[in-house]
Order: structure tokens, then sequence, then C-alpha cells
């Protein structure tokens, strides 16, 4: 993974709404030009780009990136890796890139970028860079699609797990691997509806650490994880956030008293036991109905991530959660 919150301001949730959330429409991007045929022009974030040769030297930015990639059989075109802070690609990539292409484990600059020579840049965002420049390099820039809006408040639908697959698809018509992107696309479609379930009558809260210093966050009523919860049959204590990321206290989940806690382990390398031990340190977090009773379901930091990672993440919640 890296569906990176920014946590540029440290506010509870009683008192304010920290970061906006992330959203994109759920539609399948629309593409032209046959398979393997150039140029191609895809749809990113409701901007056309075109592609005027297949991709053979793919900056990625955050491991979502990486992991989509791979499902739509590209991840061999991965020449330099950036964004990651640490955290562990998906156990499921089928071919997985050498560490050794980290550049640099935080969001790249522009320089990092232009040095790399690049011809795509694909992953959640820029936010250290400068798009113009980049693009004005010469390097086109392709967009996580389950990240437009990436921290940022709009209007548009919000993203659900078919928005994943939409993303494998696009991918397929960029590199001319369509027939495996798109056998991966339906495999992955048929898992989300075995996995989905209609609501239980049981609320959670997913929350996570973004590093080893920072307070206990959660995710809101927008983004990836609001879907996911959703799609498991569970009602998100945060859902009427309009925010993906939030961070919270121990006090609002006190007040909320959640059925269930899911809790992200490995943002920034942290092992499950380390993130448990974290939680369960927090100063009055023993009194919650569902930590005395152990309902705590462990995810890997890549199942909150528009990438593949999250059907797992989706299968995990959901069979985690059956009484």
């Amino acid at each position: 993974m890296r569906s990176r919150p920014i946590l540029a301001t440290a506010l509870v949730l009683s008192g304010a709404t920290l970061l906006a959330g992330c959203s994109s429409s759920a539609a399948a991007p629309a593409s032209s030009g046959a398979a393997g045929a150039y140029p191609v022009t895809v749809t990113d974030c409701g901007t056309d780009v075109q592609i005027d040769a297949r991709p053979e030297r793919v900056l990625t930015v955050g491991t979502a990136a990486v992991e989509l990639l791979d499902a739509a059989g590209a991840s061999s075109s991965i020449t330099a890796r950036t964004a990651e802070f640490g955290a562990a690609l998906s156990d499921s990539i089928t071919d997985p890139p050498s560490d050794d292409l980290i550049i640099d484990p935080a969001d790249p600059t522009t320089e990092t970028i232009v040095g790399a020579t690049p011809d795509l840049v694909f992953g959640y965002g820029l936010f250290s860079a400068d798009p113009a420049q980049v693009k004005a390099a010469g390097i086109p820039i392709l967009t996580v699609q389950g990240e437009c809006g990436h921290d940022a408040s709009t209007d548009s639908e919000a993203v659900d797990l078919h928005t994943v697959t939409d993303d494998v698809r696009r991918l397929g018509t960029v590199f001319g691997t369509s027939d495996a992107a798109d056998a991966a696309a339906d495999a992955l479609d048929a898992r989300i509806t075995a996995a989905t379930r209609p609501a239980t009558g049981d609320s959670a809260a997913w929350v996570y650490y973004f590093s080893s210093e920072d307070p206990i966050s959660a995710y809101g009523g927008a983004g990836l994880p609001a879907a996911v919860l959703t799609a498991a049959g569970l009602d998100n204590v945060y859902g009427d956030q309009s925010d993906a990321y939030l961070t919270v206290s121990t006090e609002s989940l006190l007040a909320a008293q959640p059925t269930w806690i899911v809790l992200t382990h490995g943002l920034y390398g942290e092992t499950a036991e380390q993130a448990r031990e974290k939680l369960l340190a927090e100063p009055g977090i023993g009194e919650l109905d569902a930590v005395k009773a152990g309902r705590i379901v462990m995810v890997g930091a890549d199942t909150s991530s528009p990438s593949p990672a999250a059907v797992a993440g989706l299968e995990a919640i959901a069979s985690g959660t059956r009484d």
C-alpha cells in the first residue's frame, strides 16, 4: 500500500474534521485504441491522457501502484519505486519488483522523478513534485483511480471495490496486456461478489497509526475503506464524516462503542502485535466493549488502499467479524 493520509494538523473528531476525503467515480474509465496499438487514450480522474507508446520505464508512487501494475501483467515495466514509507508489498503480488528499485521511500520531488528518466509516472498523486514540470519534461502521469481527489473533498461519487478492477482493466489498455488484466479483474470481481454480505446490524471503527508518533486515526465516510466496511455488512461509526482520514480520540470511540475494531498494521513497518499493543496502551481504550470481548480484526496496511489487496481486506473483515 500506500493510500497515504497527509496528517498536517492534529485535530480530534469531537472538535473538527481533519482531512478531506478521497473520492472518485466508480465508473469504468473510458479508453480508446485496440489492445497493443498506440497511441491509446485513457481517462484519468476525469481528464483524457494520451499514451503514445507502451511504457517501458515506470516510476511508481505508493504500493497500490505496484500492486495494480502486477495485476495488469505489467510490473516488469517498473524501473523506480517511491513513496512506500516502509510499508511492505502485498504477499499476493505474482511478479514483485526488486526493492533495489526504491529510489525514495517518501514522496518524490520533481528532480527525483525527472532524474529517474521514466516514461510514465503512476501512483496516488504528487505532493513534493510539480506535476506541470514533470509533464513538461515529456513524462505522462496517471493516477490510481481510487486516489482521485486524494486528501481533497469532492462531490463526486465515492469509490468502491469495482474502482480497483476498473483500474486493472485500464492499465491493461495502457500496457497492451488486456488479456491478463481482464482475467485478473474478472477473478477479483468474483471474489468481491462472494465476500459481500448484507448489513449485519454490527458497527465497526477501522483505525490505524500512520507512524509511531502519530495519534490514533480512523477511516471516515469517504474513500475505499468506507466502501469495504459497507461491503462487509458493517456500519462505519465514523461514516457520517465526509472525510476519508480522521484523527480521533479514545473518547469518541467510547461514545460510539463499535461492535468491532478493525486495526491496520504495517503502515510504517510495524508488526500486527506492535500495532495491537499500541492500541491497547491508549488510555481508556480497555473500556471499549469490543476490546473487552476481543472483537479486534487485524488487517495489513495494503488492505485499505485502492488495489487488489483491498479485496483480501474485504474477505478478512467479512470473515473475521462473523459471530
